[in-house]
């Protein structure tokens, strides 16, 4: 039986508990529903740069009287934004939890933002721009975000880009905060040994006098396209994602679909690996997975090769998919495939963090905690056709494409999408 507990506000903030019998530690956490899809176009990078600023100074703290005194008691903080979602989150002893939670709530809420750091940091972030841009991983996973979500916020790189980092002002972050760190869209999850009285009177104190404001509103990416994204690298190899459109977070295939991925392209024993990597030799990492978000999924494929090999790597990744797509998995294919799902979700469920950023992912993304017994069930009760059925119906919707790397090894993304049915 599940054992967290919710604790609502009348401002629609929610506080979730997660008590962990026998340990001494505890992950406290500040989660927001709102991200990098929910800032304008033309102060893209806006949320993940307000994440950076947070810890230039908060509730009456300098940044380094922050990390002072979070690590003065041998914790460790961090923060991370993607797309639908900000978090600011602390790892520490239990009776450490209060005060930890006190720091992790001011980063979100009483941010200082120094008009000297704002610069500063800009300059600090777009060396990370940079720094991603020397990744072709890291870039050609850009370029297929770009490609899938073409005018959309999806398509926009989290860190955003120079032209729209640069004009940022100490109001666009004020005011994102103001907007976006709503009430109603904020989840504080804490999972281990805590003292929840000493907790929920810090979590009170900060969120029950907020104004229960409306949330951001976001728009639907329109029907995708086929398309392929190129770039020419002086690279040793040709990076390559190879995209169909998938069920989103919300779908009752969305378990299917990371069923597929998995069997597809997600471990040693998948068909990816086993034909591109152990039977050719054709790249040293070949890899599938499902990325799901709100009201838009994708099923893709990252290879890294030779540029020669690369045609040959598009050829097998279209073939292999259209063998899953006209027959499904073997038993064996997906009796493994569940069992590493499940099993990957229950070892998460005993980490405190995991379990604390899971408690908020479920609480934003369905308004309800989902019991560990449900998932399991569901993992359990995906069959072999459920499976061919995304991978048929994944395959039917329009191709999407990237490439980094030698100009030789370019043409493969535009030959999986001009020759796709």
């Amino acid at each position: 039986m599940d054992q967290r507990h919710v604790i609502t506000l009348p401002n629609g903030a929610r506080i979730v508990f997660d008590a962990m019998p026998g340990l001494r530690t505890v992950s406290v956490g500040v989660y927001l529903g709102a991200g990098a899809r929910h800032e304008p176009a033309d102060r893209n990078g806006l949320a993940h740069f307000l994440e950076h600023m947070a810890f230039k100074g908060a509730g009456g703290l300098s940044a380094r009287a922050i990390a002072e005194a979070v690590e003065a008691r041998g914790a460790s903080m961090n923060a991370a934004t993607d797309y639908e979602r900000t978090s600011y989150f602390v790892r520490c002893l239990s009776a450490d939890a209060p005060q930890m939670l006190d720091i992790a709530l001011s980063l979100v809420f009483a941010t200082d933002l120094p008009l000297e750091e704002i610069e500063r940091e800009k300059f600090v972030v777009l060396q990370e721009i940079g720094e991603a841009a020397d990744q072709p991983d890291d870039l050609v996973m850009e370029l297929a975000q770009a490609a899938s979500f073409p005018d959309h916020p999806l398509g926009r790189p989290i860190l955003g880009v120079e032209a729209t980092l640069k004009p940022i002002t100490r109001d666009d972050l004020i005011s994102f905060a103001a907007n976006a760190y709503v009430p109603r869209r904020t989840v504080i999850s804490v999972a281990g040994a805590f003292d929840q009285a000493a907790v929920e009177a810090v979590a009170r104190r900060w969120l029950e006098p907020r104004a229960a404001l409306p949330a951001l509103a976001s728009v639907a990416p329109t029907a995708p396209r086929r398309h392929a994204a190129t770039l020419a690298r002086k690279l040793e190899q040709t990076h390559l994602v190879l995209a169909h459109p998938a069920p989103h977070a919300q779908s009752d295939e969305r378990f299917a679909a990371r069923i597929f991925a998995e069997i597809f392209g997600g471990g040693m024993a998948s068909r990816l690996f086993q034909d591109v990597r152990e039977s050719r030799g054709l790249a040293y990492t070949i890899d599938a997975s499902a990325e799901q978000y709100s009201d838009a999924g994708r099923i893709s494929v990252f290879a890294g090769c030779a540029p020669a090999d690369a045609a040959e790597v598009v050829q097998i990744t279209r073939a292999i998919w259209a063998d899953m797509a006209a027959t499904g998995p073997t038993d064996a294919e997906l009796s493994r495939a569940r069992a590493i799902a499940a099993t990957s979700y229950a070892m998460a469920a005993e980490a405190p963090a995991a379990r604390a950023g899971s408690a908020a992912y479920e609480l934003l993304a369905f308004d309800r905690l989902v019991p560990i017994e449900e998932v399991l069930r569901r993992i359990d009760s995906v069959t072999s056709e459920d499976v061919r059925r995304v991978a048929a119906d994944a395959l039917a919707a329009p191709p999407i494409a990237a490439a980094v790397g030698p100009k030789a090894g370019l043409a493969a993304a535009e030959t999986f999408v001009s020759h796709a049915t």
